[in-house]
């Protein structure tokens, strides 16, 4: 039935051009207008159509859609008629609205009143029925971009990108977002806490986002984020002119979190499995935030951390069994134009699947 309400916002406005102009010859004196039929700036349901008015068309929130042109009236305290307004966008209706002056009101026909398709009655009588019509249609898609946005949450995470290109520090961090709320935010190897809750102001999608403990990065992510669901695969959080794109990710090899590698057993209860350490470098490099390997760089892993300092034994990098159920290895990079090298200890995992 919602749907039906572009239809009925047409009605609204024959009944303002009625009102303003069809009514009123050329030799009329201008009256005034009943106060139940109009709604004055200072009231809720003025701020609900002037929001409507500064909407995107793509991003309509109450069912609303203006058909331009039509005039509209403008009324002083006592009612009477002060100003005329031909409006002709979205752009124009906003700006009229904003320059309404203070007490001043407009006005509307009522009832407003339609068939809709199903053959139901659509009867509006008032304001506050124009209101509540309109608060059921926010609420409506509210509960659209809930659904959305739980969906969204399921089995997957968030990995992070910088709108701003020239900021790096939170790239590819991930989200990992529990039903309850808690989340576990993983960044260059560390893991931290906190929590995270949705909610709406009115059809605006809010992200509140809270870090357990102080520090640098609950001081960058410790706010109110206005959150804009892009697509099926992403959203966007903003606050203060500072934005970041989180896109989900729902397959583990796609991205990651820290320097701990888990494979199965290749027989139950042998606590051995079979590691291919290549496949690690891309999330070494990037937890470690290391530069790619160039034909001039190199990388190894071995044992121990006398061998890695030595450069002695190193290991196999497309097949390695582990000698412990937990173990540590090291992995040397070494970048050949700078003459530096970085020793880095991951962990291996041998699990039962």
């Amino acid at each position: 039935m919602k749907k039906q309400f572009l239809k009925i916002a047409l009605i609204i406005f024959i009944g303002l051009i009625s009102f303003s102009c069809s009514d009123l010859d050329d030799n009329e004196i201008v009256g005034t207008v009943a106060l139940e039929n109009v709604i004055q700036k200072e009231s809720e349901l003025f701020g609900l159509i002037e929001r409507v008015a500064e909407t995107e068309d793509e991003d309509e929130i109450t069912c609303i859609k203006f058909l331009y042109s039509f005039t509209m009236l403008e009324f002083d305290v006592d009612l009477m008629v002060v100003n005329e307004y031909v409006v002709s966008s979205d752009a124009n209706f906003s700006f009229i609205l904003e320059n309404i002056s203070d007490g001043n009101s407009i006005g509307i026909n009522f009832p407003i009143q339609s068939i809709l398709e199903s053959g139901e009655e659509f009867l509006i009588q008032n304001k506050d029925e124009l209101k509540q019509a309109i608060d059921d249609c926010i609420g409506e898609q509210q509960e659209q971009i809930a659904g959305q946005c739980r969906l969204l949450l399921q089995e997957c995470v968030w990995v992070v990108t910088h709108d701003d290109e020239d900021e790096d520090a939170y790239e590819n961090a991930v989200f990992d977002v529990a039903d309850d709320g808690t989340f576990q935010f993983y960044n260059n190897g560390e893991v931290h806490e906190g929590t995270w809750i949705v909610y709406f102001i009115e059809d605006e999608l809010h992200t509140n986002i809270t870090f357990e403990e102080t520090g640098m990065t609950a001081d960058d992510w410790n706010f109110d984020w206005e959150t804009e669901i892009q697509s099926d695969e992403m959203m966007q959080f903003t606050n203060d002119g500072i934005s970041f794109t989180l896109t989900k990710e729902c397959e583990e090899e796609n991205y990651c979190t820290q320097l701990i590698f888990s494979e199965c057993e290749g027989i139950d209860g042998s606590e051995v499995s079979e590691f291919i350490f290549e496949n690690y470098i891309p999330c070494i490099l990037q937890i470690e935030d290391l530069e790619a390997l160039t034909e001039n760089d190199s990388i190894a892993f071995y044992e121990t951390q006398m061998d890695a300092d030595a450069e002695t034994n190193p290991l196999s990098q497309t097949s390695y069994q582990n000698t412990t159920q937990e173990q540590t290895i090291y992995v040397r990079v070494y970048y050949g134009t700078n003459d530096e090298f970085f020793i880095i200890p991951i962990t291996i995992i041998s699990t039962t699947c």
